[in-house]
């Protein structure tokens, strides 16, 4: 008999769920302060976090930007805690949550200055579409930023394949590729030294 995988990683859910997300807002900090040191963020720049989870990162950038920070998630858990931990500007209009699945979302085209996906490629259906549709929604010259704690030769990649449900794991030369046959011009890849933690940004 096969063992239960996690499925709190891919979509949060239930009570189970808001522990998941404190759990990824405390134990995703060192990527998330490696990714804010790789990228350039205009002070006018309208941002949306794919994946936003626990609305860490929504609140990192409403501190930099003067613009719009929106966040998106599939789990209704995950846009609660997001909405919730970023309330005044909820509440002020400077930023939205919505539900939606990254592979079709209800954005216009050229929406965003800088779209970020931290600790949430592994879980994204049909990858090399969905940056399709995250290129769509993307200004010209606006970037896509990609943070992930592996850079595929994470000695606990296999462990967690096989235990986190739904899960895929992505080399620097792969998401290179995908990224390039997406439209992106040009992708630059980031490596932390003495660790595994990759950010990849793409320009469109």
């Amino acid at each position: 008999m096969t063992a239960h995988k996690i499925d709190q990683c891919m979509k949060p859910h239930g009570e189970e769920g808001i522990e998941t997300i404190k759990n990824m807002n405390e134990n995703h900090k060192d990527i998330s302060e490696f990714a804010f040191e790789c990228v350039n963020i205009g002070k006018n720049d309208r941002i949306l976090d794919i994946g936003c989870g626990g609305g860490v990162n929504i609140e990192k950038f409403l501190k930099i930007t003067n613009n719009n920070v929106d966040g998106l998630d599939y789990s209704e858990v995950s846009v609660a805690q997001s909405m919730k931990r970023n309330q005044n500007s909820v509440d002020n209009n400077r930023c939205k949550v919505i539900q939606a699945d990254v592979s079709d979302m209800p954005i216009d085209d050229e929406s965003y200055d800088l779209v970020s996906g931290f600790e949430t490629i592994y879980f994204w259906p049909d990858i090399k579409n969905t940056f399709k549709e995250v290129y769509r929604i993307i200004k010209p010259n606006g970037q896509f930023m990609i943070a992930q704690g592996t850079d595929g030769t994470h000695p606990d990649d296999e462990k967690w394949l096989n235990t986190v449900e739904g899960m895929s794991v992505y080399t620097k030369n792969e998401l290179e590729e995908y990224l390039l046959n997406a439209g992106f011009k040009s992708v630059e890849s980031f490596k932390k030294e003495n660790d595994y933690i990759l950010v990849v940004i793409a320009r469109k």
